[in-house]
């Protein structure tokens, strides 16, 4: 991992982005000390959103486990709401909104 200030990113950055491209280099981007941004490969941030969906499975079903499958419809949940609320919406009107 290669740390630069951001001024020299802005000056650099044609060169930064060849060095995360050839050699899957990842920039981090500094202003007075404080890490504000990072450049990574197209490969990094796909392997990133992978983890992130594997995340929101696990959670998914670590959630279902721990509801004894109780669930709901959007229609209860919608009406839940709307008696919460005083409100009035339905499945199509938040849906053609």
């Amino acid at each position: 991992m290669t740390k630069v200030e951001a001024t020299q990113a802005q000056e650099k950055f044609s060169e930064l982005l060849a060095l995360v491209e050839e050699g899957q280099e990842r920039i981090v981007i500094e202003s007075e000390g404080q890490v504000i941004a990072a450049v990574i490969s197209y490969a990094d941030l796909k392997r990133l959103e992978a983890l992130e969906d594997a995340t929101d499975v696990a959670d998914f079903r670590r959630a279902v486990t721990e509801s004894n499958a109780e669930s709901y419809s959007v229609e209860e949940v919608i009406t839940e709401y709307n008696k919460l609320h005083n409100t009035d919406f339905t499945v199509e009107n938040i849906l053609n909104d």
